[in-house]
């Protein structure tokens, strides 16, 4: 059986894709792939932070076309990248085993940063995370692959550190660049980070019992919380809401984070559920940050951003 799927050119996503490829390819061995790179709207647009696109799904709008027009079987996504509503005709077919989800200071550690550090981030979420810690740091806006971002630690653009995804230096074998390991607590991560999900057809039931045989129901468990969170909050993955997710036993504990876009406010929720309620483990805690503000201060980040928005119904 031939397999085509669609991934991004990036090196991290190549990665990914090569990854996924290898585990079908454990539980059935005659299985052929052939690999379809996709530039999305935001590949396209090296320039423009990544909150300034103002629509929803700037990573997977191409991605879904390529599979409602037959042109690829599956598509590899960084689940923290695809949207909580997903096309019609379109399902969520596997989340593998999830690795480490933590976010990472490289250059330096949290504590020995300088006064008035230059930090760079392409993520409105880490911007506010960063500044609600280290209030007089100075976040500079930076896009690009892995590689040239750590690249620009004490380079031409006098970066004392940058934020990344723990993830994403694993997969490529740069975690040695790690710094610190940002406690999820009081630094909690993109919703679906550290986790892939393959996107598939429903109609294809072949395909899909292939791809249940690559699941980790942890992992699935985890992401559907904490997507489920993020869907009944209305926010998209660049407004500032941060989750981690652990077990106890078979409990699933969820830990919800809203922070202002300048640092001055944080808005924070958690509650355990047996594994199997995960889904309403997230909608539960959502309803505890709304409750608590959280929407409030999500409307004031909105309002922020939305002047600079680009692509408004692209």
């Amino acid at each position: 059986m031939l397999v085509k799927i669609g991934t991004r050119r990036s090196p991290l996503a190549i990665a990914q894709t090569n990854y996924i490829a290898s585990l079908i390819k454990a539980k059935h061995p005659d299985t052929e792939f052939s690999l379809h790179p996709i530039a999305t709207i935001a590949d396209k647009d090296r320039v423009s932070e990544f909150h300034q696109f103002g629509i929803i799904g700037v990573f997977s709008t191409e991605h879904e076309d390529q599979l409602t027009s037959g042109e690829v079987d599956i598509v590899v996504h960084s689940l923290k990248d695809l949207p909580t509503t997903l096309r019609e005709g379109l399902v969520l077919a596997a989340v593998p085993e999830r690795v480490d989800p933590r976010d990472v200071l490289c250059g330096a550690s949290l504590a020995a940063l300088p006064q008035g550090a230059r930090v760079g981030t392409g993520s409105l979420r880490r911007r506010s995370q960063i500044l609600s810690l280290r209030p007089d740091v100075e976040v500079v806006p930076i896009r690009g692959n892995v590689g040239p971002r750590l690249a620009k630690i004490n380079g031409d653009d006098g970066l004392d550190a940058v934020i990344l995804a723990q993830a994403g230096l694993q997969r490529l074998g740069l975690d040695g660049a790690t710094s610190e390991l940002l406690d999820p607590i009081l630094f909690p991560y993109a919703i679906g980070q550290g986790a892939l999900g393959v996107q598939a057809r429903a109609e294809d039931t072949t395909l899909l019992a292939m791809l249940k045989d690559i699941e980790d129901p942890k992992a699935r468990a985890e992401v559907d919380c904490e997507r489920a969170l993020l869907h009944a909050l209305g926010a998209g993955c660049s407004l500032p809401v941060g989750a981690s997710t652990t077990w106890e036993g078979g409990r699933l504990r969820l830990h919800a984070q809203i922070t202002a876009h300048d640092g001055s406010q944080r808005i924070t929720a958690h509650d355990e559920r047996p594994g199997h309620e995960a889904v309403e483990l997230g909608l539960a805690t959502a309803e505890a940050l709304r409750l608590a503000g959280g929407v409030d201060v999500l409307e004031a980040s909105y309002r922020s951003v939305g002047a600079h928005f680009k692509y408004v119904g692209a």
